[in-house]
C-alpha cells in the first residue's frame, strides 16, 4: 500500500475555489476513494480530507490558486 499523508488545503481566492473545485474533488475522491470529508462552512472552505498518497498530494499542489498544507500530527 502507498505511504499516505494528511493534508489541509484551501483556495486563495473564491474565484480558484469556483474555477477549479470539481478538479481537486476528482484528485480526491480518485486517492481516497471517498465522496464526502470534513470542510469548514466559510467561502472558501478549508478542506480535510483522508490520507492521500505523495503522487497525489503533487497533483492538488500542481493546481493554480490551491494552498495545500501538512496537517498538523497530534503527539500521543
Amino acid at each position: 500500500m502507498a505511504d499516505r499523508k494528511a493534508i489541509i488545503y484551501d483556495f486563495e481566492k473564491l474565484e480558484d475555489y469556483q474555477q477549479r473545485n470539481e478538479t481537486v474533488l476528482d484528485i480526491v475522491k480518485k486517492d481516497t476513494g471517498v465522496d464526502f470529508w470534513r470542510q469548514t462552512r466559510t467561502m472558501p472552505p478549508t478542506s480535510y480530507p483522508p490520507p492521500m498518497t505523495l503522487e497525489a498530494i503533487e497533483k492538488l499542489k500542481e493546481v493554480k490558486g490551491l494552498i495545500v498544507k501538512d496537517a498538523p500530527t497530534e503527539e500521543l
